[in-house]
């Protein structure tokens, strides 16, 4: 995590300090926030050193379920609280925030540095198409309240609830169905990704025209219906494997001894020991929650002492504490160019928020004093449904300019200031 949030790990300990001592509501508010950033970057870093043990499909599943672990928690203590418009807000300014603020400053600093940034286009569709279903989440139980009331149908409040209910479980499925396919491979042939992995540039040229016949020829041969060609198909890829190896043993070769140590320790970093993940993990979670209790206790007295209403605190306070650790992952992901990763943490953040904390949280408010629905304010809902919109429109000639990225945040900025001056 970026060393400068370090410097915030006093703060996780003034502000249990500070409210035990009645300090004003907004000290308190501004030193638990500050205290919630180390321990959030610290859950994320963690769960890294985690995946290093777990492999590759189980370390995807522990990113999935704790990228957003820190606006979980905070979303879980204020609905303790009864802080249902704040909840509410905090879901659709998590998923503006990634898919616009920091999508829309990384692509600026990223095309500022390196100019047009490519990046592939198939996994830019598959955001698009899972923005679209959130959206669809998000905005029928708000179109059917309203239709209702125009209709003055009776319980309406009833039918808000259980159409929430239903909604939610069928994000958690659609949630569940991308983790299957993304983390699983479930359904996805990945050999074309494969045999494009293989021409990489430590083959030879003469190399690479030899598998480049052997790989059409496969390819019309696995098309064929013809009985027994499960040999042939098994001799080609011998055929690529022993071409690839050769290569890579004339490389060896070629490489001193030296060159080799250090591409091996290069290539091979020490891990972090198994126990010493899970205690930071165990420690930061149980830091961020003891700290997301005081941050809620005093958002009310901080909204009457400002002034602000809690739609605005929950759309743009509560996501910027528990992602502005990822949001600096991000960011550093655009200078080095790793536009695929760009797009990784922001839209894949937004989407985890709509399929997973959004649900869980209507499933947990189940259990607190008021009830958590999917019904937003038509402002929030025009912007998420321009976001995805602008999103698609952007992303699909797999490039990206700073302008693009200029917008995304002009349309956020837009965002801010009228959920400020008018509420939700």
């Amino acid at each position: 995590m970026p060393r400068l949030l370090y410097i915030f790990l006093i703060c996780t300990v003034l502000a249990p300090v500070a409210e035990l001592f009645h300090a004003p509501p907004l000290l308190v508010f501004a030193l638990a926030g500050l205290g919630i950033l180390p321990l959030a970057a610290l859950i994320g870093v963690s769960v890294e050193q985690l995946a290093e043990h777990t492999g590759e499909r189980v370390g995807g599943i522990l990113f999935a379920t704790f990228g957003n672990a820190t606006e979980l928690i905070i979303g879980i203590f204020a609905l303790s609280q009864g802080l249902v418009s704040v909840v509410s807000a905090s879901i659709i300014g998590s998923i503006l925030g990634n898919a616009l603020l920091v999508l829309g400053i990384s692509v600026c600093v990223g095309s500022f540095k390196h100019g047009r940034l490519t990046f592939e286009t198939r996994p830019a569709s598959q955001y698009s198409s899972l923005l679209a279903l959130c959206i669809g989440g998000l905005l029928l139980p708000t179109l059917a309240t309203l239709l209702a009331r125009q209709a003055h149908q009776s319980d309406i409040a009833l039918h808000e609830v259980q159409l929430s209910d239903f909604i939610a479980i069928m994000l958690l499925v659609g949630y569940i169905a991308s983790i299957l396919f993304s983390v699983f491979r479930i359904g996805d042939d990945s050999r074309t990704e494969q045999q494009d992995a293989i021409l990489e540039p430590l083959l030879g040229s003469r190399s690479e025209v030899a598998i480049l016949r052997l790989l059409a020829y496969r390819q019309h041969v696995a098309k064929d219906a013809q009985p027994g060609k499960t040999e042939v198909l098994k001799t080609l890829d011998s055929a690529m494997h022993a071409i690839i190896e050769h290569e890579q043993s004339h490389q060896d070769e070629a490489t001193p001894p030296a060159a080799q140590a250090e591409k091996t320790s290069v290539s091979e970093p020490a891990k972090s020991p198994l126990w010493r993940s899970l205690l930071f993990l165990t420690l930061a979670t149980a830091g961020v929650a003891w700290l997301s209790e005081i941050l809620v206790g005093s958002i009310e007295p901080v909204t009457e002492v400002l002034h602000w209403n809690p739609a605005f605190v929950g759309l743009i306070f509560v996501p910027l504490i528990g992602g502005l650790p990822e949001y600096f992952n991000t960011i550093s992901m655009a200078l080095d160019k790793r536009m695929g990763m760009v797009l990784a943490a922001s839209a894949g953040s937004s989407i985890q928020i709509a399929l997973l904390m959004a649900p869980i949280l209507v499933l947990v408010s189940l259990l607190m004093p008021k009830r958590l629905d999917l019904v937003f304010s038509i402002v929030e809902l025009a912007v998420l449904g321009l976001a995805a919109f602008l999103f698609s429109e952007i992303t699909q000639d797999g490039e990206l300019v700073w302008l693009e990225g200029l917008l995304l945040v002009l349309l956020y900025a837009m965002m801010g200031g009228t959920v400020f001056l008018f509420g939700s």
